[in-house]
């Protein structure tokens, strides 16, 4: 019989090797969850795979992870090492910089796999600082920084990757991954804080990248490690629908995996086998993917809080997901206490796997999440999973969270690692160069039963910034220094705390660059005049803010295709000496507020292609200076008002795309200096009046996708656009 390997083509298993080569690997000191996710899919085989597979390996280990306090936070993010604060209100960079790094890039500045020692005073990780000639032609070693941005401190200098460190509890070892001698599969090594003493503990194992963790004590040391054996395997090629059939090989190689542990002096290696019927012949395998699959695979494996038990997620291939509880020095205490098979509940859910598991904080029960990772967005993939809680026992099953929440798809994981009271849920990022536009939240804690969850971290702009919640700050100090002097008595210090007041409510979500260390007048998107705010234009806001009424010498408020979302807020209202509105090209929903008819000095008011509903308020005929109307490509229902016939200034009028019903009303022939009129794609009736030809100015009226008008009557001068 063929060999696996020689009966597939070779571009085909070179780039299955790759694509398969590991998971998107997470790890805390507590514990580890194996994700199968790659940074290289857009990615031609023949560029830069060499290192694109060494950050893929090494960047296993990125998580979160608490002080011993519980203040501050130690993460990793898209290349960079990071602290924040339990408040989410300082930010600081151990690596420099709060931009990912650019993508793609030959950058050599690129971070990962922190560990923090046991007073939380210092992270271990692992970096590419160190490249010699490019960077692709130099590996990763291990530093240690204090997490107040200290000196970096080198503690590994070698020709491997040394890769995802982990501090023993009382502080005296930094466990780390690297190639063993043979150079083909990572090992577990040790040495101290200093870099000294490097030593092998487990040679006998082929360790599995990159997971290692210690037990609360620090007596024992956990890790995935994987034995090869060969044997017959069948499997279905189903590149083509001529070629289906089954085909055998007599001498493939089977990856079996297990959790190992073993003592901190390299003594007490004890194999947690958990196989029930380990001699069973394999399944068929279908398509050049699935040969890669291990037989028998752990995916996931946390330490119990008092470290005297082990919980992790194992299959054969074939079978569904497992929880299985052990005793880590006993390889005889194995046992299953969750199978995944008894909540699938469709044929939709066949492919549902456990992403990730965790201890409750007394050690009584399992919590789970169970799904498969299926949503893209925000740069990355996020699951279509619900969370389950067991007992320890593997009695009272519980479903936590439903499968499909919309809320819980922000999550690529939800379950974070052990810490004072709360968890962290953590966003994590997949590959080191993560592109131009990364955006959204990327960590945040909550209570472990799920409620009150806290965003301390974003993206805005692409880079990293603290949300700051609840922070005080003295917006009058400010506005002292932002306002010149000679202008502080009038009301540009109103208009400054106004500006700070929305500044501090956006804050994590975008920066606006409003602060007292430039003058008001260069502040972006502000345009002062005469002592007054008289524009805003062009700012990354999400919302329309109330606040934005208290501007009122305002005259422009220009926030074109912004992808605001959320209502107009009535308090826009206010803004009297209002000229131009333009909200056009956004998100906007709910009803045009009829308080905005009380803006007498407007001249253009642009709200199309928005999600507008209800009828258009009559109040508009009140805006006597009104030159142009969009209202185009909403949701606006009802009649047109005819109380719009009294802006005689109009030119342009735009009610196109909407659901507007009844006839044209005749009184809109008194609008004398319109110009252009589009009534297209509504659902209006009737012919098009014929006073309308009496407009003097109107050169053309557009009534086109109103199937149940019956004529129309040109303009005397112009185009008449009809059914």
């Amino acid at each position: 019989m063929q060999n696996a390997r020689a009966i597939i083509p070779k571009k085909l298993w070179a780039l299955a090797a790759l694509l398969l080569a590991g998971g998107a690997l997470l790890g805390s000191s507590a514990g580890f969850s194996l994700c199968g996710s790659s940074d290289i899919y857009n990615r031609p085989y023949d560029q830069t795979h060499e290192f694109s597979d060494r950050w893929h390996r090494g960047r296993g280990a990125d998580l979160s992870l608490w002080t011993p306090d519980g203040s501050r936070i130690l993460f990793s993010y898209a290349g960079g090492i990071y602290v924040v604060d339990a408040g989410g209100t300082e930010l600081t960079s151990l690596s420099g910089s709060y931009e990912p790094a650019g993508a793609f890039s030959e950058t050599t500045e690129i971070d990962f796999s922190p560990a923090l020692s046991p007073d939380g005073a210092r992270a271990a990780y692992a970096t590419l600082r160190y490249a010699e000639g490019g960077l692709y032609e130099h590996t990763y070693e291990i530093v240690v920084q204090t997490i107040d941005g200290g000196e970096r401190v080198r503690l590994t200098e070698n020709d491997r990757d040394d890769i995802a460190p982990s501090w023993s509890p009382d502080g005296s070892l930094i466990a780390f991954m690297s190639p063993g001698a043979d150079r083909g599969t990572y090992r577990v090594f040790a040495m101290s804080p200093d870099g000294s003493g490097e030593r092998e503990l487990a040679p006998s194992v082929s360790a599995l990248c990159c997971a290692l963790a210690w037990s609360r004590g620090g007596g024992r040391l956990a890790f995935i490690g994987e034995r090869r054996e060969t044997g017959p395997l069948a499997w279905v090629d189903t590149r083509g629908s001529s070629n289906r059939a089954s085909e055998v090989a007599d001498d493939y190689v089977f990856r079996r995996q297990s959790i190992y542990t073993v003592k901190p002096d390299g003594s007490g290696l004890v194999e947690l086998a958990w196989s029930e019927n380990p001699d069973a012949p394999p399944k068929t395998r279908f398509g050049i993917y699935n040969l890669q699959a291990p037989e028998e695979w752990v995916s996931a494996f946390r330490w119990s809080p008092d470290g005297g038990r082990m919980a992790f997620v194992a299959r054969r291939y074939g079978d569904k997901d497992g929880v299985y509880v052990a005793d880590p020095e006993d390889s005889s205490s194995v046992r299953r206490v969750f199978d995944l098979a008894t909540i699938v509940e469709s044929e939709a859910d066949a492919n549902d796997s456990i992403l990730e598991i965790s201890w409750s904080p007394d050690g009584s029960r399992i919590e789970f999440e169970a799904g498969r990772i299926a949503v893209f967005a925000r740069a990355n993939w996020h699951p279509i999973a619900g969370v389950y809680s067991v007992s320890a026992d593997g009695s009272d099953l519980r479903r936590l969270v439903q499968k499909d929440m919309d809320d819980y798809l922000r999550w690529r994981y939800r379950i974070r690692g052990d810490a004072p009271k709360r968890i962290i849920r953590y966003a994590e990022i997949s590959r080191p160069n993560v592109g131009p536009e990364l955006k959204g939240w990327v960590l945040s804690t909550a209570p472990w039963g799920r409620s009150q969850e806290t965003v301390l971290v974003k993206v805005v702009d692409n880079r990293l910034t603290a949300v700051e919640p609840d922070q005080p700050v003295d917006l009058d100090a400010e506005c002292e220094r932002a306002v010149p002097s000679g202008q502080r008595s009038g009301g540009l210090m109103g208009d400054c705390r106004t500006l700070l007041e929305i500044r501090d409510i956006f804050a994590g979500e975008t920066v606006l660059g409003w602060s007292s260390d430039r003058p008001i007048s260069e502040w972006p998107g502000i345009k002062v005049e005469d002592g007054r705010v008289r524009a805003l234009e062009a700012l990354s806001i999400r919302t329309l803010l109330p606040q934005i009424g208290g501007l009122t010498e305002l005259r422009t408020l220009n926030i074109r295709h912004n992808k605001l979302v959320g209502e107009i807020p009535s308090e826009l209202g206010n803004l009297d000496n209002l000229q131009l509105l333009y909200l056009d090209g956004n998100k906007l929903v709910g009803e045009i507020p009829s308080e905005l008819g009380n803006l007498d000095n407007l001249q253009y008011f642009r709200l199309g292609n928005n999600r507008l509903e209800g009828e258009i308020p009559p109040e508009l005929g009140n805006l006597d200076n009104l030159q142009g109307l969009d209202l185009s490509d909403n949701e606006l229902e009802g009649e047109i008002p005819p109380e719009l016939s009294n802006l005689d200034k109009l030119r342009e009028l735009d009610l196109s795309g909407n659901e507007l019903e009844g006839e044209i009303p005749p009184e809109l022939s008194n609008l004398d200096k319109l110009q252009g009129l589009d009534l297209s794609d509504n659902e209006l009736e009737g012919e098009v009046p014929p006073e309308l030809r009496d407009i003097p100015y109107l050169n053309y009226i557009d009534i086109t996708g109103n199937h149940r008008m019956t004529g129309c009557a040109p303009p005397k001068q112009g185009v008449v656009y009809c059914n």
